[in-house]
């Protein structure tokens, strides 16, 4: 048994000191007063211990061009220009350029907190559309690049069948594709036999614009966790009523695949009953604000804000799952011009905890997990928040670690009991970044 003696630890029964959390085989054995305990094995002064983190919503490939589509090309630049761009970084990553970008992507994660990721993993061939020799090659890249840096992985497997309705795929999505949605499920059954106990495996059919509205019922048996892009561009509404009649989420509900289960990704431009449609269901929405900021993609609506939110971080424009939350209201505050708009009311620490459970607990549960976070009989992925820094001093514990911290006041993190950080370093830091250098840009 392992016990850490933080100087605060949040729990659901509120902010504790004067705590410790024990861990034994990767689980949470105890969360009790520290006289309880005759050996404290670590003790953090200073150190705020929160549950690990939890990224919803990754395409790790995409660290591989940060900062190179800030510079505008003739015309207007929208989401459409930077979708050209990705798909040209996309289909130059050998299988070991997607391992090492992604275990690039997952180390930054880490850095910041983060105990479990949810990659919605698209690329599946060749660039020209040839299968490897082992089918799911490159999903097994990702999911080792995951482990080898440390953190859980929820391999959100992509369906993708084609461009758009009335298109079939172009040449640079051929990379994407699948046969079918049995060979979707199939490859899901495959990657989940011979999974690490840090691995589950969930099905993405990618959005209504790329899965075709035959293939959602034969998706929607599938038992698992489900995440989808749904409503990103007014575009896709338009096209999803000119082929359908209904909106994309309508399609998802008719289909019988929107369920609690069910984690909608974005959700930019609800289009009317969206709202009410999520929470009948009882579904999650996952919200990526730096990313919607950088792709000007939109803000979440007003309208949803009551609903199951979790985070991700999407693109990779940032990878700071803390300064995301921070980020989901303030596009509140901006859109509603006032303050404090996702704080339930009347409770002092609301708001900080509400963007806490959406970093943590509400990603869990998105990917398959509990959400109970620190608890006994809960994992023990758990990270440790430095807030012996100037930008903490007078500031409560919980909006110090929300609204001020940035990635380098994590000092601590384990994933099922076993560190991960320690004393605000990964030991393959150095190893993972030279070795992605020679795949990046």
């Amino acid at each position: 048994m392992w016990v850490v003696q933080p100087e605060w630890v949040w729990t659901e029964r509120g902010l504790l000191t004067g705590h410790c959390v024990a861990f034994h085989n990767g689980i949470i054995v105890g969360v009790s007063p520290a006289e309880r305990y005759t050996q404290v094995d670590q003790r953090l002064p200073g150190k705020l211990l929160l549950p690990g983190l939890v990224d919803a919503h990754s395409h790790a490939f995409q660290r591989a061009f940060p900062g190179r589509v800030q510079w505008r090309g003739e015309g207007e630049d929208t989401f459409w220009t930077w979708r050209q761009a990705m798909y040209a970084t996309a289909n130059r990553l050998s299988p070991e350029g997607v391992f090492a970008v992604s275990r690039l992507a997952f180390l930054e994660l880490a850095l910041g907190g983060v105990t479990r990721v949810g990659e919605f993993h698209y690329l599946h061939h060749a660039p020209d559309g040839t299968r490897y020799e082992e089918p799911d090659e490159l999903a097994r890249q990702v999911i080792a690049a995951a482990l080898d840096v440390g953190i859980r992985i929820t391999l959100l497997r992509v369906a993708y069948g084609r461009h758009s309705p009335g298109k079939e795929l172009q040449p640079d999505q051929q990379r994407f594709g699948d046969r079918s949605p049995e060979d979707v499920l199939a490859a899901i059954d495959r990657l989940a036999k011979d999974a690490d106990p840090r691995v589950n495996v969930g099905l993405a059919p990618h959005s209504v614009r790329a899965v075709p509205p035959e293939w959602w019922p034969t998706l929607a048996q599938f038992p698992g966790v489900v995440h989808a892009h749904v409503s990103e561009q007014p575009a896709e509404n338009a096209q999803c009523l000119a082929e359908n009649g209904c909106g994309p989420l309508e399609l998802v509900n008719r289909s019988g695949a929107l369920t609690s289960r069910f984690t909608v990704v974005h959700l930019t431009f609800p289009m009317e009953g969206d709202a009410e449609r999520i929470r009948d269901a009882g579904a999650a929405i996952a919200v990526c604000p730096t990313t919607e900021m950088d792709l000007g993609d939109g803000f979440l609506p007003l309208s949803l804000r009551e609903a199951r939110l979790c985070l991700g971080s999407d693109s990779h424009a940032s990878a700071h799952l803390l300064g995301e939350a921070r980020c989901l209201e303030w596009h509140a505050r901006a859109l509603a011009g006032r303050r404090n708009v996702m704080s339930p009311p009347g409770e002092r620490h609301g708001l900080a905890e509400r963007l806490l459970r959406a970093a943590s607990l509400e990603g869990d549960r998105s990917l398959g997990g509990a959400g109970r976070g620190i608890a006994e009989g809960a994992p023990a992925d758990l990270v440790a928040m430095d807030l012996d820094r100037p930008a903490a001093a007078g500031v409560p514990p919980l909006e110090a670690a929300v609204f001020n911290s940035s990635p380098d006041w994590v000092s601590h993190s384990w994933v099922a009991g076993k560190p991960v950080i320690v004393e605000g370093r990964h030991p393959l830091a150095e190893t993972v970044v030279r070795e992605a250098k020679g795949h990046l840009g």
